[in-house]
């Protein structure tokens, strides 16, 4: 399902993509341009000299002068922003998303959900909490991050936030980034720059830019803005005057009831993300529930009473882990004792080719251990077979190889065979990551070598469980196994998102399918 909303898009060429942003933010009255007016510059060029010709006389060249504060009106008259200067490019202008950048270093994406669905599944961190825990989630270190400013604004029916991130860590993709977010019930608005390096001009003229975004289209979400922009507000709904209001609307159980957490959740103080934590549930704990707000559960913990976000309790126990875990392992035990009653040894060795990268395991099932690795055209020994793997020689021993990556000729397939469940082993092997299953889709419509590719960006097309599609910013299609991928996005892999992708061009198949280490979603 395509999801329409603002988020950040952003092109790295050279690193490691990993960030996530999402969330959204108040928009602020622009300040005037934060770059300074430059004066046209003359250059001179050198004079020669011609043995038997007058010296030329010097011509001088104009260099356009720097413009500021430059509003630019969308091709559909729906909205509007000021960029910060004339520099700025306009990569991208439809509906759903726009696109300005300055070079690689900075820039500015405006996302637009149309309709109530789509609304509805924006993923907006509506509290500085929310946000923080948002972030932790992809970071592993609170240090990597630290949010500089956080602003929640209701003018009428209609929803404002804004906030700044800075990045610590190492791995991140900006330095900065600013979100802005406009929602109503129908309609929703996000506004996200990035500033790749630590460039405090240049995130101030990131920020007025934001802050200048205006609705043209929409009268409600227009007004709102302008009510907020020009102070003309009533004072904010705190946090803990809206967690009051949930409060009011408690009813109370004349009996107790028992929920389970699905999921390790927080208990507050009172019904608000920005309540004071009094304790937790692990996934899969009990609670005694006394009563229920529109959106939280009353509970008594140990004689006090806290509350529970209701989408975080359940009537029935959900599984443990370990239990899951164990069920797993017992069917993949029994799936590959099956194979091995299966098991049929040659009376004498021949040699297969593998049809692409690889793995050697040391039982017929994609949950065997990794033995060693096969590339493509690699020649291998094999000594038996199974319904659905060669035994093959290893040198110390034997292992396993799906059939459906070998094969007779001395060259290579074109492609390797659809993975099949349960058989399957894909050729990933150079890394030994273990990791099964082939990758899907049409492969590349571009005129780029695959193999020459180090990194793509573009819009998802289309998703399966362990590839996407992308429309590149580039122009071509991409299709993209990702089922090794690191995968950094707060608000999920799915159509209609933006995406940075890291390649390992060495793993392309030769069908055009390019191979993901890293994606990163806007």
């Amino acid at each position: 399902m395509t999801k329409r909303f603002l988020q950040l898009t952003a092109v790295l060429a050279t690193a490691a993509f990993a960030l996530s942003l999402s969330g959204c933010g108040l928009p602020r009255k622009l300040s005037g341009g934060s770059a300074e007016t430059a004066a046209p510059v003359v250059e001179n060029t050198i004079q020669e000299e011609a043995p038997t010709e007058e010296p030329e006389k010097k011509e001088t060249e104009k260099k356009l002068p720097l413009i500021t504060s430059v509003d630019y009106t969308s091709r559909d008259n729906s909205v509007r922003i000021t960029l910060p200067d004339n520099t700025w490019a306009v990569t991208n202008d439809v509906d759903e998303m726009r696109v300005f950048q300055s070079g690689e270093d900075a820039y500015i994406t405006i996302v637009h959900a149309d309709g109530e669905n789509a609304v509805n599944t924006l993923m907006v961190q509506k509290s500085k909490d929310a946000l923080e825990e948002s972030l932790t989630s992809q970071y592993a270190s609170s240090d990597a991050f630290s949010v500089e400013s956080f602003e929640a604004e209701t003018v009428g029916d209609v929803e404002l936030y804004r906030y700044v991130v800075k990045y610590n860590s190492t791995a991140r993709m900006w330095a900065y980034s600013v979100t802005s977010c406009i929602i109503s019930s129908d309609q929703g608005y996000t506004v996200t720059g990035t500033v790749k390096d630590d460039n405090k001009i240049l995130l101030k003229a990131v920020e007025d830019s934001v802050d200048s975004f205006t609705v043209l289209s929409n009268d409600t979400l227009k007004t709102a803005i302008d009510a907020h922009v020009n102070g003309t507000t009533a004072p904010t709904e705190t946090k803990s005057a809206a967690s009051a209001v949930e409060k009011t609307g408690l009813k109370e159980y004349g009996t107790t009831a028992t929920l389970y957490a699905n999921d390790d959740v927080n208990i507050r103080l009172a019904p608000g993300t920005d309540s004071d934590i009094i304790g937790s549930l692990s996934k899969g704990q009990s609670v005694t529930v006394t009563g229920e707000t529109s959106g939280w559960f009353q509970v008594n913990i140990a004689g006090n009473t806290g509350y529970i976000r209701k989408d975080f309790l359940v009537n029935r126990q959900a599984e443990t882990t370990a239990s899951t875990d164990a069920q797993q392992a017992e069917t993949a035990g029994a799936q590959e004792q099956a194979e091995l009653n299966t098991a049929l040894p040659y009376d004498s060795p021949s040699t297969l080719y593998a049809s692409s990268g690889v793995n050697i395991r040391s039982g017929p099932s994609t949950d065997s251990a990794v033995l060693g690795s096969l590339d493509t055209g690699n020649s291998v020994t094999v000594i038996g077979e199974t319904d659905n793997w060669f035994v093959v020689s290893t040198g110390a021993g034997q292992g396993y190889v799906s059939k459906a990556y070998l094969t007779s000729g001395s060259q290579a397939e074109t492609t390797a065979p659809e993975t099949s469940a349960g058989s399957g082993d894909s050729g990933n092997a150079s890394q030994n990551t273990g990791s099964d299953g082939g990758s899907s889709g049409s492969g590349s419509s571009g005129s780029q070598s695959a193999s020459s590719l180090s990194q793509v960006a573009g819009v998802i097309t289309s998703t399966t469980s362990d590839s996407i599609t992308i429309s590149g910013d580039d122009g071509n299609n991409y299709t993209i196994y990702t089922g090794d991928a690191a995968t950094s996005s707060v608000d999920g892999i799915y159509d209609g998102v933006y995406v940075a992708v890291t390649l390992d061009s060495s793993k392309a198949k030769a069908d055009g399918t390019l191979y993901a280490t890293g994606v990163t979603g806007y």
